[in-house]
Order: structure tokens, then C-alpha cells, then sequence
């Protein structure tokens, strides 16, 4: 997961435009979004400004009341997401959702490349939800609630 969004951070997801700076890609092979298929599929553009990726970020941040407009890169939004304010506990909990998030998103473009499945952007909101809530249970110093807390 923290390997996923490092990757991401440095731009080195294998997205279109990496594989086709790095020769994988055929030069005439489109390099529109797996997701939306409206523009060129960037780690920023996959992960934030895609529409799938732009109405789960809305929705996330609805659920944490955290509202911002979203920054033109991955470190300035890390930053913004994490903002490093209030207690302990939800700046962990914040930085384990982003996290969650990269991965999902990754997760549900490789499931339409290689799978065929289309996802609904509720079924990767409640995703996040729950693999975020497993992950802070099994991985963080968090004191233990229920799922109902964590929503």
C-alpha cells in the first residue's frame, strides 16, 4: 500500500504516459484514461482529476468533513489531505485513507484493463471505507473501534 503511493508520489506508476515514454507502449496505441477515456492517463490525472477519481475524492471528503480544491500535484494534496492538524488519531486515520485511496483507484483500473469490470463509484467509496477500517486495525497504534465508529 505505502509502496503504491510512493510510486505515485515519484510518478513511476506504470499509467500510459510512463509506458509510452518507456517504449512499452505502441507509439500509435491511445494513451486515454482507462477510466474515463477523456484524457492522456497520468498517476495525477488517474488518481485525481479523472471523473471517477474526482467524485471519490468528493465523497471521502465529505464523509471526513475535509474540504479543498484539489492541487495540481500528488505532494501538494498529500499535504493538503494530511494537513498534520488536530489529534494523533485522525491525522493516522487521514493518512491511512489516502493511502487506501491510491490503492483502490489502482486497483479498479487494473480490474477494467485486465477483468472488464466497470466500477460504481459508491462500491469504491464503501471499498475504502472498509479496507481502510481493516487496515487500522491491523497495522496502526489506533485504539480499536467498530465499524460503525470509523464511518
Amino acid at each position: 500500500m505505502v509502496a503504491l503511493a510512493w510510486k505515485a508520489l515519484l510518478n513511476r506508476v506504470p499509467t500510459k504516459d510512463n509506458l509510452a515514454l518507456r517504449n512499452v507502449l505502441h507509439p500509435k496505441e491511445p494513451t486515454f484514461c482507462v477510466m474515463c477515456n477523456t484524457r492522456e492517463e497520468s498517476s495525477v490525472h488517474l488518481f485525481f482529476h479523472c471523473k471517477v477519481a474526482s467524485e471519490v475524492w468528493s465523497r471521502l471528503m465529505s464523509w471526513v468533513d475535509y474540504h479543498f480544491l484539489i492541487p495540481p500535484n500528488l505532494f501538494i494534496h498529500w499535504e493538503c489531505w494530511i494537513g498534520r492538524r488536530g489529534n494523533i488519531n485522525r491525522w493516522k486515520g487521514l493518512w491511512l485513507i489516502w493511502h487506501t485511496m491510491i490503492w483502490v483507484l489502482s486497483k479498479a483500473g487494473n480490474d477494467k484493463i485486465f477483468k472488464g469490470i466497470n466500477h460504481v463509484t459508491d462500491e469504491l467509496v464503501e471499498e475504502i471505507k472498509v479496507l481502510s477500517w481493516r487496515w487500522m486495525l491491523e497495522r496502526m497504534n489506533i485504539p480499536m473501534c467498530l465499524y460503525y465508529e470509523w464511518c
